[in-house]
């Protein structure tokens, strides 16, 4: 708690917009009566323990990459369960952004990966190839989430978790997400700290 705390206390405005946006989203996924809330919010408070563990043990992570963290999370709770203004699909994860080549689950999948690599570059700063560690690390998040919600779909009917298509193309944007990450900061150095030359 005490580390909670500190990341509380430092990065106050992350955390009220943090805790803002999960009522906010609480709310529309009882009011739409949207059964992946019981899987969101555990996922979301396991999730802010994480990070609150890696701020504690390896950090301080930088302030950017926690609002990118908290904007992820935004957006995934909103694709999950807010209604898709197209009316097209039930959720906001099946409106096509770019019409047949880009929509909102696939740039959230991007963008979270991308968030979580950096994280895991700074957690993996001190060692010889932070790129490459927080490459690999930074897939993780990803085939966890896949994993649960197939697992969720599975015992739910009407989950709109997708087929096996749709969680390749997840997967795929992972891995799009994190080199794009690691290409970001190879040239602008690891975020709130100086590169090391063998960040490679």
């Amino acid at each position: 708690m005490t580390a909670l705390a500190a990341l509380l206390r430092r990065e106050r405005p992350v955390a009220l917009a943090t805790a803002g946006f999960t009522v906010l989203f609480t709310i529309v996924g009882l009011v739409r009566q949207q059964a992946f809330l019981w899987v969101y919010l555990p996922a979301l408070l396991a999730s802010i323990g994480i990070v609150v563990w890696i701020d504690r043990r390896w950090g301080p992570v930088p302030s950017v990459l926690l609002w990118m963290l908290s904007l992820w999370a935004a957006m995934h709770l909103a694709g999950g369960l807010a209604a898709n203004p197209t009316g097209e699909t039930e959720i906001l994860y099946g409106m096509w952004i770019i019409d047949g080549a880009l929509r909102w689950d696939q740039l959230v999948h991007g963008f979270g990966i991308a968030a979580a690599t950096a994280v895991f570059v700074v957690t993996a700063r001190k060692a010889d190839r932070p790129l490459l560690w927080g490459f690999v690390w930074g897939q993780v998040p990803g085939l966890v989430n896949e994993t649960v919600e197939n697992v969720f779909a599975h015992f739910v009917d009407g989950s709109n978790v997708g087929d096996a298509v749709n969680t390749a193309w997840d997967l795929g944007w992972h891995l799009i997400g994190g080199v794009i990450a690691v290409l970001v900061i190879r040239v602008l150095g690891i975020p709130g700290f100086v590169a090391p030359e063998s960040a490679t």
